[in-house]
């Protein structure tokens, strides 16, 4: 007796990493720092107040966020680096 089953499609998943930071740089150095970030692809300033630069990032992978943001938080004129949320959905092709 034949078994029909589902059929199942496989379909390549894409990931698409959003996160949102604060980056906190050496006092007095806030322009100049705002500027380099400005200039970084995938990089989104969306403002500067007392606590530091809030930013939008997105990339291809987590993997190149994590790397992005190790990149930044190693530049001399930044204290820290604060991670404030990472999303990460599935774009199904």
């Amino acid at each position: 007796m034949p078994c029909w089953g589902p059929v199942l499609y496989y379909k390549e998943v894409k990931e698409l990493p959003v996160s949102g930071a604060v980056v906190v740089p050496v006092p007095g150095k806030e322009k100049e720092v705002e500027k380099s970030l400005r200039a970084l692809p995938g990089v989104e300033v969306k403002g500067r107040g007392s606590k530091g630069i809030a930013v939008v990032m997105e990339g291809e992978s987590t993997k190149e966020l994590k790397k992005l943001s190790e990149k930044i938080e190693k530049w001399d004129d930044v204290v820290d680096f604060q991670l404030v949320y990472l999303n990460v959905e599935d774009e199904v092709e």
